[in-house]
């Protein structure tokens, strides 16, 4: 009926809504069919009215005082879904009597001791489920006639010593206690073992109720989460609890309420770390995202130190139920797993800063020879092919200006990265100083022959036309090696000499010069292309440590992910 409630997409008549017959397994008879705990395997979301995403968890537990049941195994099975549960729903037949709530006391004195230490009660809510209710003229059916049938129960003095001991032990063990008095389901439910939850097939009277009860315990607005220690129950604290609890209840021998409080106080330690780790993970995350630049060493150690003191305030103030001895060894332990993650997220930022040193450098060295095109375009009118001879102070003047033009172009597009940049600028203006004294030759020549300067000029332009034609498609290729690099430059200034030889004019030792200015700019052109292949090589290995890194930062962080409330 629960799950039917609960996936019913019209609540106003959910009793009605069999599409699915699903639920716990269970048949007619007096024979025990469920055995321990069973949890429905399904989480079903639901907002608390406070706006709080939970999911609720149905749990079933095999009955008492059978006759295959020990009192052992009656307090083992209670006492466990008492601890787990946010509302616990003690079902009785017929009456409550003083034995039912002897047994209760039985059944909760585990985790009331275990949890004594703590200022709140060990457990939330519990209603009292009263089923096959005949005393109506006494008692109204639902929840009115049930919380009167409570309220008499445990609030009215007995004036017997040892029965107001167990009233108040019961009171003091749960922070709410409400009762509930249910009709008889009618004889084909009590009777036929074909009954398959249809509403037709139960007493009117019985199905009336049932549409009272399910949102009294159900609704969002009557929920709560679950807590332990004061603290909310994420599905990761709740799988901490099975494994300690597991562990704890698989001897023949009821555990002492002592080990139930270790094994609490172990798991409530457990989740605090892992949430205080979890919340240095996503504090550093955040360092992580294309949105963020790399850091630098002394930013990054800041950020981790700050996100290092917020996770272990979180831990600090967060509920334990433990002494300090058991809380100081799980703040180590987080420490150290901190200190662990922080190897994973320093060894990422450098790599990625690694990476942008390598981006920005190849920038640097694109904008240093778009910047020298700049100055040699500001120089043209009075170099270029076309032009005359000009006198010393008109180039000195025009050189000086064009120089400032290129120097503010790269200033306004550099990359700046931890000083590579004034490298870059250093470079420029070694290649403005190369540009001009090749400028202040050709202007010397021009003077003495024209036509001559003007065709060696243009045979310098082929050859290195020819030159950077030969390189630029084999250094492209990631195969290449240094050496084999070189010879391919050797290769290439040997055709471009050739194509100067058979392209230049006039006098001997000013084609000379010609050449050997161009030989000195070609060389200056392989460092370029050996600076080019470096990053490239480099990049790979980046590329490739990053992508190793990435897979096993994931995998540790799958290992430490995921969590929601628990109602």
């Amino acid at each position: 009926m629960m799950l039917r409630y609960l996936t019913a997409s019209d609540k106003s008549n959910w009793i009605h809504d069999e599409q699915s017959q699903r639920g716990f397994p269970w048949r007619c008879g007096f024979r025990r069919h469920t055995t321990g705990i069973l949890m429905w395997p399904k989480p079903i979301p639901v907002t608390l009215s406070d706006g709080t995403e939970a999911v609720i968890l149905l749990m079933d537990t095999q009955g008492t005082f059978d006759n295959t049941s020990t009192v052992h195994e009656s307090s083992t099975v209670f006492a466990l879904s008492a601890l787990l549960s946010s509302l616990q729903i003690y079902n009785i037949t017929g009456n409550l009597q003083n034995d039912d709530l002897e047994h209760l006391q039985l059944f909760t004195e585990y985790g009331r001791l275990a949890l004594e230490d703590t200022s709140s009660k060990p457990f939330q809510k519990l209603l009292i489920l009263v089923r096959d209710w005949e005393h109506v003229h006494d008692l109204p059916l639902g929840a009115g006639g049930g919380n009167e049938l409570v309220k008499e129960w445990l609030d009215t003095p007995s004036g017997k010593k040892e029965l107001e001991e167990v009233r108040k032990h019961i009171r003091g063990c749960f922070g709410q206690i409400e009762g509930f008095l249910l009709p008889h389901p009618g004889r084909v439910v009590a009777r036929s073992p074909n009954f398959t939850g249809s509403s037709a097939e139960m007493d009117p009277e019985f199905v009336d109720k049932l549409n009272e009860l399910m949102p009294q315990i159900l609704a969002p607005e009557n929920m709560t989460v679950k807590r332990i220690a004061g603290n909310s129950v994420t599905a990761r604290l709740l799988y901490t609890f099975f494994e300690r609890y597991a562990d704890l209840f698989q001897s023949d021998t009821l555990p002492k309420p002592t080990n139930i409080m270790q094994a609490t106080a172990e798991a409530n330690n457990v989740a605090a770390a892992q949430d205080a780790k979890m919340q240095y993970i996503k504090e550093m995350e955040r360092l992580k995202s294309d949105e963020h630049p790399s850091l630098s060493q002394a930013e990054l150690l800041a950020k981790h130190l700050k996100a290092s003191e917020n996770a272990m305030k979180a831990f600090t103030d967060r509920k334990k139920m433990s002494d300090w001895k058991l809380s100081e060894k799980y703040r180590l332990r987080l420490i150290e797993d901190i200190e662990d993650w922080y190897k994973f997220v320093e060894l990422a930022n450098n790599t990625r800063r690694q990476k942008e040193r390598l981006n920005a450098e190849k920038y640097n060295m694109g904008l240093v020879r778009t910047c020298k095109m700049t100055y040699i375009k500001a120089m043209e009118h009075l170099v270029g092919e076309d032009a005359g001879f000009a006198s010393l102070k008109e180039l000195n003047s025009a050189h000086e200006e064009a120089r400032r033009k290129a120097l503010d172009q790269f200033k306004e597009e550099e990359k700046i990265f931890e000083g590579i940049e004034k490298d870059s600028q250093h470079t420029l203006n070694h290649e403005i100083d190369s540009e001009f004294r090749q400028m202040l030759f050709n202007n010397d020549v021009r003077k003495k022959n024209y036509k001559a300067a003007h065709a060696n000029m243009k045979a310098v332009a082929n050859a290195r036309q020819v030159y950077h034609s030969m390189m630029s498609v084999m250094a492209e290729s990631e195969a290449l090696t240094v050496k084999e690099l070189q010879k391919l430059h050797e290769k290439s200034m040997t055709a471009a000499v050739d194509t100067f030889k058979s392209l230049k004019k006039g006098d001997e030792r000013i084609a000379d010069g010609y050449l050997e200015y161009m030989k000195v700019d070609m060389q200056r052109e392989l460092h370029s292309y050996l600076s080019a292949h470096r990053h490239k090589q480099e990049m790979k290995k980046v590329q490739e440590k990053l992508r190793a890194m990435t897979e096993e930062v994931e995998d540790a962080e799958e290992s430490s992910s995921g969590w929601c409330t628990i109602q």
